[in-house]
């Protein structure tokens, strides 16, 4: 019997959480959302979610969400190969009803995913990039942060949303495919999620500018002793300065002292600002490769 697909309720969040985490488990041998975060999902007015049904048995899930220029991410979760085709070919049509001829997806191939790969190349989605999960095991013996030129930290107070938005799409220009992201997508993925915590937001201000920001939470599994660092950036002119490495230790030092006993954070392989040598400096190790796969239609 060939899976069939429709839009999933959010009481079927139990549910889906077993699917994912057999994914997950499958791809790289740990669990990846909480249900609360599963259920965020269904709240995002940019997200279109269709599972595939077999025998009243949920086999897969799939979201697209729209971004500015006719692009969309897709994310596929499935060890069901009938299953994966007809999720990808939903993407597809989805993106092409919305955007025509010319749309983007953009989709995404974690660790040794089993099932995903196979099924983008074989209907011409193509390998574009790659990008690392890292992680550091939190120990005792992490030093002092050394403060380029007097600077310190402070946390985020409620009110300076504008301020840290622009510092953060400042920080990221360069980057590869960087595009402008709308203040009120980034406001809703990042201050009104759920599980939002603004004492584990570390800004850095010099003579009124906000020079660098690491922007952390508690990772998505909901797991209380791995922390996030969901975004580490700094400016242009205060870069190379040692501001980076300063907000990567305090992180990693706050997070201790919350009783975390690792921390994470996902990072453009070719990043040009070499934030991957930074991090690996500061004791931390790829443990999980990500593949992005892209096809127009």
């Amino acid at each position: 019997m060939s899976a069939e697909l429709r839009p999933p309720q959010v009481a079927e969040a139990p549910a889906l959480r077993i699917l994912i985490d057999e994914h997950a488990q499958a791809s790289f041998g740990e669990v990846e959302f909480s249900e609360d975060e599963i259920r965020s999902w269904f709240s995002n007015p940019k997200v279109w979610i269709q599972v595939a049904e077999r025998d009243g048995r949920l086999v897969g899930y799939l979201d697209v969400a729209a971004e500015e220029g006719g692009r969309f991410n897709v994310d596929v979760r499935t060890l069901d190969a009938e299953a994966a085709k007809a999720l990808v070919a939903a993407a597809e049509e989805r993106a092409r009803t919305e955007a025509g001829e010319g749309a983007v997806v953009r989709g995404y191939i974690q660790g040794d995913e089993p099932v995903l790969r196979d099924v983008y190349e074989s209907t011409g989605w193509r390998p574009i990039r790659h990008s690392f999960q890292m992680r550091i095991e939190l120990t005792d013996d992490f030093p002092e942060p050394e403060w380029p030129d007097g600077l310190t930290p402070r946390n985020f107070r409620p009110g300076e949303e504008e301020r840290v938005y622009e510092a953060n799409m400042d920080a990221f220009a360069d980057h590869w495919d960087f595009r402008r992201q709308p203040m009120e997508d980034w406001r809703r993925y990042m201050v009104d999620r759920h599980g939002f915590d603004p004492s584990l937001w570390w800004l850095v201000e010099d003579g009124g500018e906000l020079a660098g920001l690491s922007l952390n939470a508690w990772h998505f599994s909901g797991d209380p002793q791995f922390g996030w660092i969901a975004v580490l950036g700094v400016r242009p002119p205060w870069r190379k300065r040692g501001l980076g490495a300063a907000l990567l230790q305090h992180s990693f030092r706050d997070f201790r002292s919350r009783g975390a006993a690792r921390v994470g954070l996902g990072v453009d392989a070719e990043n040009t600002t070499g934030a991957v040598r930074l991090y690996e400096r500061a004791g931390m190790r790829a443990v999980r490769r990500t593949d992005t796969y892209e096809k127009t239609l």
